[in-house]
């Protein structure tokens, strides 16, 4: 299996009208005396009849899919506990419980004119291809395709919208009406199911494809995916054991596919490589980077190592971990730091933690490679002067009292670690390229995903199991709770396995946890260095300021939009 660049059809154009939601389609046709091909572009005609243009044509649509490490609101962890944002403002609107009905796509990043423009395409694709004389074959793989993009475009629009409208024509320039109304959530749901159900059939298997495309076991996690989504409360207010029961025989399909390994011999390393590239035995599916089309999609200097790299490494730390997603990690003995017995010493506190913690976190004394100041592995300083904090040259490298660039410190005194490489400079370019994928669906999710339906169903012995063997791959004891304490231990679980993976920003909104995530300052450590000891403070609060509202579970459906429609579209509860 090899990987291709799907992502280079900005070389080919065709001559296709940009369009986002509810704007018109014009298929232009030219005369004779105008009917040139140019040098670095396609006419529609040629698109679709010329199959090795076609594929082109549906690897650009695969951008749809976006990534987080071309913006630095792309990581959407700022949203939730587990991280602050002091730089972007869209990420600190929504936790200061700002967001109204002109500033909501800003949280999404415009995901809904980016989803139906995505979609937009796909339609057109199975328009202008019902005709076209391209093998029948080779229109049959290239459409599930596309219909995996179409579904996947509308699971981002549900979760973030709930309701939205299906759409699976263009608009022609001589329509009566281009006003539509939403599906419900329900509706929504089934069609994202019904598409990734007929389409597995059509679409090569994961071992068979070239990575990056869709596949069976892509078609099949978005499918399980979406149902846990559609069964949870946010999405389904009232309890329904049909939606769960879905939910689980879905997860439990993908749980159980072969092919695909989780890391076993638990160590921080082998959990750290799934996400640096290293280690990729665990993808289900992803988007794949080359030197040529990196993280940063061609903008000079962006990635993972731009947005999550401290100060001292020529970054700016804009989401930076907070102390509560720190302590939300156990001991090596199973134990979180408060439990008794758990062996925590709050003044040499990462000690004996347990192995993901020390794959997902820069912290005051852990060892990393500096590319800049030593070029070499060192112990990261997170520390101010006791008795001269503000003397720059006595204070840590990645403080906030730093000599270098102190500005750009981390304010909770930690850095992310996870989706780094470490080894490469922060920017972007040349011999520090980032190539890492971004996963959306890795094996660990749906054994959690699993659980979780299980819960719901009341069957905990089988949640216990798929729970545990997720701890076990990093070494860690097997859990015995039940009831009220289960769940808990299952979304503690879910939120230090699946940290910066853009799980947590959509399990507080559905599970309806805003009020206790997001009700409360955001807390760091302030670390002093007093002769050749270091003092923790905890008592830190870094940012006082934000608050939750109900309307925030859902985002504001883009005002434009409503009045295109002649407000056939209803808004969202709260705007």
């Amino acid at each position: 299996m090899k990987r291709i660049d799907i992502y280079t059809y900005n070389k080919v154009r065709t001559k296709l009208l940009p369009a986002i939601f509810l704007t018109v389609t014009l298929i232009a046709g030219c005369t004779k005396a105008l009917d040139l091909e140019p040098l670095d572009s396609f006419s529609d005609k040629s698109v679709f009849s010329d199959a090795p243009t076609l594929s082109l044509f549906v690897n650009g649509t695969y951008r749809y899919l976006r990534q987080p490490f071309s913006s630095d609101d792309g990581l959407t962890e700022g949203l939730t506990d587990n991280a602050y944002t002091r730089y972007v403002g869209s990420q600190q609107a929504y936790t200061d419980g700002e967001i109204v009905r002109d500033n909501g796509e800003t949280v999404d990043r415009g995901e809904w004119a980016n989803a139906y423009a995505g979609i937009r395409r796909v339609n057109l694709f199975f328009e202008q291809s019902a005709a076209s004389k391209i093998d029948a074959g080779i229109i049959s793989k290239l459409g599930a395709e596309m219909r995996f993009i179409r579904a996947f475009k509308y699971f981002d629009l549900m979760k973030y919208y709930g309701g939205v409208p299906i759409i699976t024509n263009t608009f022609a320039l001589d329509a009566p009406t281009f006003d539509v109304s939403r599906n419900s959530i329900e509706e929504v749901t089934a069609f994202i199911v019904k598409e990734c159900d007929e389409i597995v059939p059509v679409l090569p298997s994961f071992a068979s494809a070239d990575k990056g495309r869709a596949t069976k076991e892509a078609a099949m996690a978005l499918k399980a995916r979406t149902l846990l989504y559609a069964a949870s409360p946010l999405f389904s207010p009232t309890f329904d054991i049909t939606k769960w029961t879905a939910a689980r025989e879905a997860n439990k399909a993908v749980m159980n596919l072969s092919g695909f390994n989780m890391i076993n011999n638990g160590t921080a390393a082998d959990y750290y490589d799934t996400f640096n590239g290293k280690n990729q035995s665990e993808i289900i599916f992803a988007r794949y980077f080359t030197a040529a089309n990196s993280q940063s999609e061609n903008t000079a200097g962006e990635g993972a190592n731009f947005w999550l790299y401290p100060n001292s490494m020529n970054a700016w730390s804009p989401v930076s971990p907070t102390q509560d997603i720190i302590d939300s990690y156990e001991m090596s003995n199973g134990k979180l730091p408060k439990e008794a017995g758990s062996g925590y010493n709050d003044q040499d506190p990462y000690t004996n933690r347990e192995p993901r913690f020390y794959a997902n976190f820069m912290f005051n004394g852990a060892i990393f490679y500096d590319p800049y100041t030593t070029k070499t592995t060192r112990a990261l300083e997170y520390y101010r002067d006791k008795n001269n904090p503000a003397n720059p040259l006595l204070n840590g490298k990645e403080s906030r009292g730093a000599s270098f660039y102190a500005d750009g410190a981390s304010p909770t005194s930690y850095n992310f670690k996870k989706y780094t490489v470490e080894g490469l400079g922060s920017r972007n370019i040349g011999s520090d390229t980032q190539i890492n994928p971004w996963i959306y669906f890795r094996r660990t999710e749906f054994y959690l995903n699993y659980a979780e339906c299980e819960i719901a169903l009341g069957n905990e012995e089988p949640a216990r199991t798929a729970i545990n063997r997720v701890r076990s791959k990093v070494g860690l004891t097997g859990i015995t709770e039940s009831g009220a304490a289960l769940i808990q231990r299952y979304r503690r679980e879910r939120r230090v396995e699946l940290v910066l993976e853009d799980h947590r920003i959509q399990d507080i909104r559905r599970w309806k946890i805003g009020p206790d995530a997001l009700n409360k300052p955001v807390m760091g450590v302030d670390i002093y260095k007093n002769g050749t000891l270091m003092e923790y403070n905890y008592n830190f609060i870094v940012y006082n300021n934000r608050k939750w509202s109900d309307k925030m579970y859902w985002l504001p459906i883009p005002y434009s939009e409503i009045q295109r429609s002649h407000n056939k579209l209803t808004q969202n509860p709260g705007y």
